[in-house]
This record gives structure tokens, sequence and C-alpha cells, in this order.
């Protein structure tokens, strides 16, 4: 709820629910922390007093504010600024959340005898399954954002008083004056807490949670970060905690191991060639993936777990793991990565912990034929990794990540018109012949016969002296359309692509037209243009944000659209790019044409000989010129034509289950 609360002020990518995973492991840290030491007080009569002081102030911060977790002010470093976004909105809550479940566990294992203490722990992430599911298909379809607030605030409270029931039974039933043993070295001996396993249990937690993430990452590059997109992956890593940690049966070393080693590779082409798979083999696949993967993971964890003097060590050791995976797959691999490699660093780690775990028994218990087997299956997804990156990297002339994505430049010679295309993670986001000689023509969705060509090349036309605002630059393509005194402004949320539009291709620096390209996201952009200067007046206001095969969710939406209407001018036309392999989003445009007023057009022009991209663009006007014209006429039919559907998004309200391809 809160990451989707945020999702437009980011960019409205996936880095976003990525930032959001880190901000929730840290907590998660921070409250097993707190209830580690707090175990540790001399009397239950301590530790009740002070855990009720907490639940009072975290009462107190209630209900949640919109206006405390949203902001419009972000700085060069996304993440922090999201963390600390989220640390003063709903930090204490959170704190509060994360410190129950471990010591609810840890204070019945001491006042209920014979009690399975560790299966409430598989009970509690049920209920977090339960939750994740709920919430994309039911709370977030039916509810706007400001009442899933409202009922997320009274749940808390209802929560809060549960748990202040739950302490008092707990003062009942234990002894308050009773003090905690002192464990001496002998008990800790026997409970068999030592460094070799707090090891373990820390690495094992850190490579669930980091194939968790990567997976995320690598399924939401095309898609948009919706929460069904989100919830999925989480809900699949909490089952795999919720089977083994209920009945530690589920782990059968070998069955796992040897279907791991086959997943593995199933992984790597996923990896290698995710596009080429259809969106719903895409999330059935990562999700087996990751599936298997944690069963591992979160298996040799339940097999090793302590008795219940050292549960809130243990927990504390896995949320420390947790943070770390976290921070590695959030933070690290963005600066040592150009790709999203952290996702094959996950799976190799499975492999040689597996071999490790198995290999520090005792020699004479060690499976030697469990050891050769992921030693083999090591050995042939790293060689099979090396072989298809070399492969698929062969024509990189550039290549860089940040918080906003991937992109690559590719020179791709082996065709009958080479071209050196930008590919943001696994989409091409425009094209220039490498042969080209003075003023590059542009090619792939921006090609003249498409839609945006036909009303560009229409309004050059009438006349000079137009004023063109363009969301998305990409490498830059509509700037050949510009004019001498034309104004064309481009606004690019990532800093990379505009290096990249600059630095390797020649649409802006040939074009006549003046260029500004002005850095940062489109939507907090015009609305500060607009307090600070007034309306562009904009001749013709494009749309074509993508990140991967993504549209940015927030650019779609009731308040974007006011927004771009108070920046066009009153017989200008507003334009959307909306070619998408995953999403149909025709109804989308149906729902703004219902909103706006204005007459649509859509243009569909199919691949050709010369150029393999399909291209859909849909225009709005109240321009009887433009629309009268016989080129729009023959190229285009009304929108109304292809759509039947009318779906209006707001801020306050959307979801894309409805227009996903499946």
């Amino acid at each position: 709820m809160v990451a989707k609360i945020i999702l437009p002020y980011f960019g409205g990518g996936s880095a976003v629910w990525t930032a959001c995973m880190l901000f929730y492991q840290s907590l998660l840290l921070v409250g097993y922390l707190y209830s580690f030491c707090i175990s540790k007080l001399r009397t239950v009569y301590q530790q009740l007093a002070v855990h009720s002081v907490l639940l009072v102030v975290g009462m107190a911060l209630m209900p949640l504010s919109l206006e405390s977790i949203a902001t419009t002010e972000i700085s060069t470093q996304p993440f922090f600024d999201i963390f600390t976004l989220l640390l003063l909105g709903i930090g204490a809550p959170y704190f509060v959340l994360s410190a129950t479940s471990p010591l609810l566990q840890y204070w019945l294992s001491h006042s209920v005898k014979s009690v399975q203490v560790y299966r409430l722990y598989s009970v509690s992430n049920v209920a977090a399954m339960m939750a994740l599911f709920c919430y994309p298909l039911i709370i977030e379809y039916n509810l706007a954002l400001s009442m899933q607030v409202w009922m997320w605030s009274g749940l808390y409270i209802a929560f809060s008083l549960f748990n202040f029931y739950c302490l008092y039974q707990v003062y009942r039933n234990t002894d308050k004056k009773a003090t905690q043993p002192v464990q001496t070295a002998q008990s800790k001996l026997a409970s068999g807490v030592n460094i070799t396993r707090c090891i373990k249990w820390f690495l094992l937690s850190a490579t669930g949670v980091i194939l968790l993430v990567s997976t995320t990452n690598n399924l939401t590059i095309n898609v948009p970060p919706i929460p069904f997109l989100w919830t999925l992956p989480l809900a699949l890593y909490l089952l795999t905690y919720i089977l083994c940690f209920f009945d530690e049966r589920v782990y059968l070393k070998w069955y796992w191991n040897l279907m791991f080693s086959v997943v593995s590779l199933v992984a790597l082409f996923l990896f290698s060639i995710g596009s080429q798979f259809a969106i719903t083999e895409q999330i059935c696949l990562y999700l087996v993936v990751l599936f298997v993967a944690c069963i591992i993971c979160h298996g040799e964890i339940a097999k090793s777990k302590p008795g219940k003097e050292d549960m809130t060590l243990f927990y504390l050791i896995l949320a420390a793991g947790g943070c770390a995976g976290s921070v590695f797959a959030s933070i690290l691999a963005t600066e040592l990565f150009t790709q999203y490699y952290e996702y094959i660093v996950g799976i190799c780690l499975v492999f040689v912990l597996s071999i490790a775990m198995e290999w520090q028994k005792q020699q004479g218990k060690v499976e030697r034929k469990l050891v050769y087997l992921n030693v083999v299956g090591c050995l042939v997804f790293v060689s099979l990794f090396y072989l298809m990156q070399s492969q698929f990297n062969k024509y990189n002339v550039y290549e860089s990540r940040n918080f906003f994505g991937i992109i690559q430049v590719k020179d791709i010679v082996n065709i009958d018109n080479p071209q050196r295309r930008l590919i943001d993670g696994y989409t091409s986001h425009g094209a220039q012949a490498l042969a080209h000689q003075g003023k590059p023509m542009p090619l792939s969705y921006y090609r003249p016969e498409t839609g945006v060509g036909v009303m560009l090349n229409l309004m050059a036309n009438n006349g000079s002296g137009n004023k063109v605002g363009i969301i998305g630059l990409g490498v830059g393509a509509l700037a050949y359309y510009g004019q001498a005194q034309d104004k064309f402004v481009f606004y690019e949320i990532n800093p990379d692509v505009e290096y990249v539009a600059k630095r390797y291709f020649n649409y802006l620096t040939t074009s006549a037209a003046t260029i500004d390209v002005r850095s940062g996201d489109a939507r907090v952009s015009l609305a500060n243009d607009y307090q600070q200067n007034g309306a562009h007046g904009f001749d013709m206001l494009i749309v074509d944000a993508f990140s991967s095969d993504s549209i940015p969710q927030h650019l779609l939406t009731r308040e974007a659209l006011a927004l771009y209407e108070q920046h066009l001018a009153a017989d200008g036309v507003l334009v959307f790019h909306i070619s998408n392999s995953y999403l149909d989003l025709r109804a989308i445009m149906s729902g703004i044409e219902a909103q706006s007023g204005l007459q649509s057009r859509y243009f569909k022009t199919s691949d050709s000989a010369t150029d393999t991209d399909q291209a859909e663009w849909v225009i709005f006007t109240s321009n009887m010129r433009y629309l009268a014209d016989p080129q729009v006429v023959s190229k285009s039919v009304p929108l109304r034509e292809v759509s039947q559907n009318v779906i209006q998004w707001s801020d306050n309200h959307s979801s894309l289950l409805s227009v996903i391809k499946l």
C-alpha cells in the first residue's frame, strides 16, 4: 500500500519496490534486535511493561496520513529518499509489528508447557501470505488509497488492543518475579548455537532474500511494478518458511537439490531470453525457480533451529541475513553490476551453500553423491551463463545501471540494414542506421509512417515556431521532426539515457529545432513549471515514457491528464505511445477520451521488411484541421472502433489486472 502511494514520486519503476523491501528488512532487523534485547531483561514483568509502552506509542501515531508519506522532493539518491520517507511515515508502527511475532513466541514458550513454538512462526507467515493475496485481488481492486489508509489504521489499532490482551494473558500465566536463568557455557554448547551455525543461518537467510528481490526485479522489467507482481514472489518466499517450519520433513535434500539443478537452467534461460516468453509463462517459471531455491535455504534453516532459550537470537540472525541480502540486491548490486547479475549470484550461492553444508558434516556422514550433484550443477550453470552472456553482449557498445534500470547500446550488424539500438531492460527504445549520412532518419516506433511521425509532419507543414513537449527521451529520435524556430522540450528521469542520446546517437545534435532536455520525473517537472512560470502552451505533448516495456502507471491517471491539459495549447494535440507486448492500454486511452472530451484517433503501424517494430499511437485533440487531414483519416480509426472497454485511473485508485495480456 505505502509503496503504491509513493510510486508516482519516484518515476513508477520497480526499484521503488526494491527500496521498500530494503526498508522492510531493515526494520525487521531492528525489531528482532529489540526482541532479543528485551528478552534479556531480568523479569517478564519488566519485558511486558516496556513493550506496552511501545504499543501505546504506535497507537498514538494513528491514523496514518497520506501527506506524511507522499513527497515531491527527490534528490540524486532516490533509495535513501525512499528509506527516509518510509521511516518518517510508517517507521514507528512497523517497528512494533516487526517485534511482535518473536516476542509473543518467546513469552508463550515460557508460559505454556510443551508448545511447539516454532510452528507459530509458520502460522504468522500464513497470515502474512493471506494479506499479500488479499491486497491486489480484493483491497487494491475495490478500495481507493485513501480508504485503504483508513482501513489499515483501524486494523492497526485493533491489532494493538489484541496485543494488550495477549500481554495480559502472559502476565497471568507467568511468574512475574522469576528472573532469567544464567546460561552457562555448558548449556550454550548443549543448545548447539555456535559461530558456524550463526554464519549458516545468516548466509541462508541472505541468499533467500537476494533471490526474492532479484526475482521481483526481473518479473517487473517489462510489466509495471504492480502490487500483484510484487506480492507473488513474496508470497512464495513466505510459503517456503511456512512449509519448512511447520514440518521439517518437507525438505527432502535429494529431491529438492536434484530439482534445483534442473530449474537453475530454466532460470538461466529466463535471465537471458525472458522477453521471448509470454508474461504468464515468465511469472510461473520465475516463481518455480524461487520456490525450489527458497525451500533449500529455509529447509536447511529449519533443520538447524535452536532451543527456545536461543529463539530470539535465532530470529535476530535471520533478520540480519535478510537485511544484508536486501542491501546487496538493492544497493551494492546497482553499483557492482551493469545487469541484474545478483539473480545469477543468488543461484550460485544456493549451489555453494548446499555443497558447504553437506561437506561440513562429520566425514562419515557426508553424502558424496549429493555433493557431486551440486558441484556438477554449479559448473554447468556457470559455464552456460558465460557462454550465453558472451553471445548476447558481443554487440554492446555501452551499458550502465542505476536506480531507474539497465540500459545498453548495441550495434546490430548481422542484419540487412545495420543499426545502433538503445535497449532498456529487454526492450528497444529507438534505433539509428549505422550507415546514415547527415541527418539520420528515425526508425522503429518513430518512423515517418507511424502515428507520431504523421502528426509531427502535419504540424511542420502548418509552419515553424511550434513548441513540442515529449515525456521520455529514448534516443531522441523525435527531434528529427523539429524545424528552425521550433522548440522541443524532452523530459527524462534517467540521467544515463540523456548521456547515451547525446553521446551515441545523432538525432539531438542534428535537429534544426532548439532542444531542451530536462531531468527528473515529468509529472513533477510539469507541476513545478506550471507553479513557477505558468502553462507551456505546447502545440503537441507526447507521452512516450517507458522503462523496458513498462509504461509508468502514474502518467496515465486523471491527475496526470489534468496536468497535460494545463500545458497544452487550445488546439494542441496530446499523443500517447501505447505499443506494448504485455499490456493492452486501449481501454485506458478510452478512459482518457471520456475524461478529456477530446476526439481521438488510433494509429497502428504494422512491421515491415525494413523495420520489425509494430507501433501503436493514440492522439487526442479538438483541432478539426488535423482530424480531417487525409493522412490521418487513411492511417487511423476512431478509438471507439478498437476499444469498447473504458477504464479510468486516478492516483487514488488504479489496477493493472484488467489490462494485462494473458
